[in-house]
């Protein structure tokens, strides 16, 4: 009894010490451009007769997408410290292109060596996003202060879709015949960035906005991709596709212990 009064006591301290210390906790959002690079056409033109143009990459769409989660952070100094978040968040990307046809699918014939057959391509994924950043955060400003985070970003593969239309109906060739989920892999890792400004509302409690990103590290292809081969005229070998995205984010905070007049 004695050892759990005694662990009670020192655990109390302890986190009582990191609160005036820096610990802060808080919820955070994005909203985000989302990109893949390198994911282009595997196959996806294979209706087509001309040879050249099974073989063309697609144009990028802007893909906008998000994220949201939780944030827990500790500082160790005045200026410096760490944070991870647990976020729920969006990945892919989207292509749109028009190409010589004919194009033939099951639905019919389209297009002839005149008329070109519009194409469509998305790919949505969604993840479970853990960044873990060193912070540092300016030591003039009263009410505001600018910060700079920066870490290793880790994502699990919760959802994967993916819709092709040709001519305006849905369409997936044969050699694509598999489930999204084994196109692409569950997990990736990246490098995170976030640059913004803290406003503080009181000692306690503050608000931040500023600019998101990451770019992935990792090939997120599945084996079902690699095997198939690259279908672009302007690479002879398989080029591996990574996840990216950059936007605006916005979050809500609270720090404990006597708050900002500590720092």
């Amino acid at each position: 009894m004695k050892k759990s009064i005694l662990f009670l006591f020192v655990t109390a301290l302890t986190l009582g010490g990191f609160a005036q210390q820096g610990f802060h906790l808080g919820a955070v959002g994005a909203f985000t451009g989302d990109f893949i690079y390198t994911q282009n056409n595997y196959g996806t033109l294979a209706p087509f007769r001309e040879p050249y143009v099974r073989v063309s990459e697609m144009d990028y769409r802007f893909t906008y997408g998000g994220n949201g989660g939780v944030v827990v952070g500790y500082n160790f100094e005045p200026q410096w410290g760490i944070q991870a978040e647990v976020r729920y968040g969006t990945a892919g990307q989207k292509y749109e292109d028009n190409f010589i046809g004919p194009a033939t699918i099951p639905e019919g014939t389209f297009g002839d060596s005149y008329t070109r057959v519009n194409v469509k391509r998305d790919i949505k994924l969604q993840y479970i996003q853990i960044p873990i950043m060193a912070k540092w955060t300016s030591g003039f400003g009263h009410t505001a202060k600018m910060f700079v985070a920066m870490g290793p970003q880790f994502n699990i593969r919760t959802a994967a879709s993916e819709h092709v239309k040709i001519a305006g109906y849905e369409y997936l060739p044969d050699s694509l015949a598999f489930t999204s989920h084994e196109k692409f892999k569950t997990f990736d890792i990246g490098f995170a960035l976030q640059i913004g400004c803290e406003i503080y509302a009181t000692n306690n409690l503050y608000f931040d906005i500023g600019l998101q990103g990451y770019a992935g590290i990792l090939d997120i292809n599945g084996k079902v991709l690699r095997n198939l081969g690259w279908y672009s005229h302007n690479d002879v070998k398989y080029q591996q596709s990574r996840n990216a995205n950059v936007g605006l984010m916005v979050g809500v905070h609270y720090l404990f212990g006597r708050g900002k007049e500590d720092y």
